[in-house]
């Protein structure tokens, strides 16, 4: 509020323009309202001059006056080009404050008319933008030296006494300062009610976030209630029925298993840590492959699916993963909210543009379904957004499968569109940018495997739970026959490397850092113990989980296996789900772990107590990175031979346990720093940029908003006020 709430409602009436924003109307009321106060003030100045019988000093000062009716005059008659208007309006009210100082006879004769152009400066702090600030800066600076350094060439005004001199200095400085007063407190409430805003809409994420993890813990209590009481019933009896109750056990386990690395997928989303493995291949041919695995879906929904390709092959860079993933959300999403009868209609078609020499591609998948609103279409990419429909009761889902398809195609450098109309349907269209630098590389159909739709497809479609590459599983085992079993049995999930002894096991554990080890106990060269001790008193495999499979069941020797460092301890003959079952559990603590240490490098504090070799590795690498982070040279091969380490050894032990790449550990390390440096000193962004070890700046801006989500003014602003 200005003066009142009548005075603001009736200058928002005069001001507004129909491509006003609410900041830009907000800008306009508050500076033509704020040409009353002064207008008022200057108004008694000049009939204190007239009563005094000055009237060349009411000449003078009187285009003061004109400077702020006109140009309020003129922006109500206009009602646009704020920018421009603030910065011509503040820049000509300076200079004319200057111009009649300098006809007065300086800074000791101008009776505070000085004080006018440090308000208009003021004024530009509450509602300006930088470049107006800036350049209204520049031109009070210049102004200001013209007059201290003219003064000496000066004459006052003849008729001026110091006694009329002081009397009009002391009633402007009290008016300026009462000004002044109200320009601060504005800028205070302004901030009070962005910092309300704030608050509020922090409270609606937290009610949103209250609601996906009461609908998580809905969507996991049905698929373990389903795996107990299936569990339950296959083992009261004998072989009826037991095939398909088991089944129906591996659907329900794979869809928690989707849901929690949908998690950890929008987890390393957030954290910038998502690794791009791009492939060159035939685009049209790997659609047509994901589609095609959702017929079986779409035959259990009663839905019709159809697919089109224009030209029939395009050979380009794709991310496999990811652009499963994607796709393999879209296509769920249509045919799960496509009624019985209806159509799901997916094509790729290659884009040409006269204007430009890129080239893109567009793919859509278009269903004859629900469709969504108009008002919620530009809420549905949210994380955590559900389009709450009553007409598909228990297809709900978690709210987080299209906010990771809209980051994922962003990682991709495409965009996604929607269009939607209720009662018609939806059309999805991803459009990606085509490339052909990344390396060839041939996929083939029975390698792909699309956990969403094979999780939820009901009886009679088994669920395979696999969408990013395979963990890597190392087998050490002197049993040929054995090791050959735990290859059919494991290698649809994993990728198997395998070692008929302990001592060639350590090696194979060095060389390729598996994700996870079985082991055998009683094996020639080196025993389990021993390959346990070995790995897990080296800090480059110190963090692997290891599996000891032993027909030894003792609990002496599980005790020993314990005190090795063992994380698991299976006895032959083994439960073949219990022994997936088991790794699994491994995999997704490991997981967990990740996300522990990924603090390390955002600085959050390990556990004092924990002294492992993973806590020292970790030690070590932000030791070094601590001395050297200011030298802009210092990179992964310097970090490396520091450490003692190979680079594929130093990159895949910080992907194990922080999830981030070697260069990206170093970069958000950097990022760290300059963090704190901006939060602790009132350097310049550039200066401190570079005092971390950035030689580009623009480099630097782009890494920091991908890092925190803002660039390094706003955060700085954030948290100082």
């Amino acid at each position: 509020m200005i003066l009142n709430a009548k005075i603001d409602g009736w200058l928002h009436g005069l001001l507004l323009h129909p491509k006003d924003t609410p900041d830009t109307i907000d800008q306009k009321v508050y500076l033509v309202g704020n040409m009353i106060i002064p207008t008022i003030t200057l108004s008694i100045a000049y009939i204190l001059f007239l009563l005094f019988n000055k009237v060349q000093l009411f000449v003078l000062t009187m285009p003061l006056v004109l400077i702020m009716i006109f140009p309020a005059a003129l922006l109500i008659i206009i009602r646009r080009g704020i920018g421009v208007f603030l910065t011509v309006y503040y820049g000509i009210y300076m200079i004319m404050c200057s111009f009649i100082v300098i006809k007065v006879g300086g800074l000791p004769n101008s009776f505070g008319v000085w004080g006018g152009a440090f308000i208009c400066f003021m004024h530009t702090l509450a509602i300006c933008s930088k470049r107006i600030l800036v350049l209204n800066a520049c031109i009070y600076i210049l102004c200001l030296i013209i007059i201290v350094f003219s003064y000496p060439y000066l004459n006052p005004v003849s008729d001026w006494t110091p006694e009329i001199n002081n009397l009009i200095f002391t009633y402007s400085e009290i008016w300026m300062c009462l000004f002044l007063v109200k320009v601060f407190y504005d800028s205070i409430v302004a901030r009070t009610k962005e910092a309300g805003q704030k608050a509020k809409h922090l409270q609606e994420l937290d009610l949103l976030k209250s609601k996906l993890y009461a609908n998580i813990t809905h969507e996991f209590r049905t698929p373990l209630t389903l795996i107990r009481g299936n569990a339950e019933e296959i083992s009261d009896q004998h072989a009826d029925g037991a095939t398909e109750k088991a089944k129906s056990i591996i659907r329900s386990s794979d869809k928690i298993l989707f849901l929690v690395n949908q998690m950890l997928n929008l987890s390393k989303i957030e954290e910038g840590n998502v690794p791009m493995h791009y492939i060159q291949g035939d685009l049209v041919a790997f659609v047509k492959l994901i589609t095609g695995s959702f017929r079986g879906y779409a035959d259990f929904r009663k839905v019709r699916l159809h697919f089109e390709a224009q030209p029939l092959q395009l050979i380009m860079d794709f991310e496999k993963d990811k652009l499963e993933e994607s796709l393999a959300n879209l296509m769920s999403n249509a045919i799960k909210f496509t009624p019985v009868g209806g159509d799901v209609f997916v094509s790729v078609r290659q884009l040409s543009s006269r204007k430009t020499s890129e080239r893109k591609v567009e793919i859509s998948v278009r269903d004859t379904g629900i469709g969504i609103s108009e008002d919620k279409l530009d809420k549905i990419f949210i994380r955590f957004y559900q389009v709450e429909d009553n007409s598909f009761p228990g297809r709900e889902g978690t709210g987080i499968g299209l906010t990771l398809v809209n980051e994922y195609v962003k990682l991709m450098r495409g965009t996604i569109e929607v269009k939607s109309s209720p009662g018609i349907g939806s059309e999805f269209i991803v459009t990606l940018p085509v490339t052909n630098s990344a390396a060839p590389e041939e996929f083939v159909a029975g390698d792909e495997r699309v956990t969403l739709t094979k999780a939820e497809t009901g009886a009679g479609h088994e669920a395979d739970g696999s969408i990013s590459g395979h963990p890597l599983l190392l087998i050490i085992e002197d049993n040929a026959e054995l090791t050959d079993y735990l290859i059919r049995l494991l290698g649809n999930d994993y990728r198997v490397l395998t070692a008929e002894n302990g001592i060639y096991g350590v090696e194979l554990a060095i060389e390729h850092i598996p994700d996870i080890i079985l082991s055998d106990v009683m094996m020639p060269g080196k025993d389990g113990y021993q390959v346990c001790r070995d790995l897990k008193n080296d800090f480059r495999t110190s963090h692997i989980p290891i599996v000891f499979l032993t027909a030894r069941a003792d609990a002496g020797s599980r005790l020993e296996g314990v005190k090795q460092g063992a994380d698991a301890w299976l006895t032959k003959p083994f439960n073949r789900k219990e022994l997936m079952i088991c790794l699994h559990n491994l995999l997704v603590q490991r997981e967990v772990l990740r996300l522990k240490y990924t603090g390390a490098v955002s600085g959050s504090p390990v556990d004092e107590k924990e002294t492992g070799l993973n806590e020292k590795f970790l030690e070590r690498v932000t030791g070094h990175l601590e001395e050297n982070y200011r030298n802009d040279g210092y990179g992964i091969d310097d970090l490396r031979a520091d450490l003692g380490v190979s680079r594929i050894q130093l990159h895949r032990k910080l992907t194990a346990l922080t999830g981030q790449s070697a260069s990206n550990f170093i970069r958000n390390f950097r990022l760290q720093k300059a963090r704190k440096l901006l939060l602790e000193s009132g350097r310049h962004v550039s200066e401190i940029a570079y005092e971390v070890g950035f030689r580009d700046a623009n480099y630097f801006s782009r890494s920091f908003i991908q890092e925190f989500g803002m660039n390094a003014t706003k955060l700085r602003e954030m948290f100082i006020r």
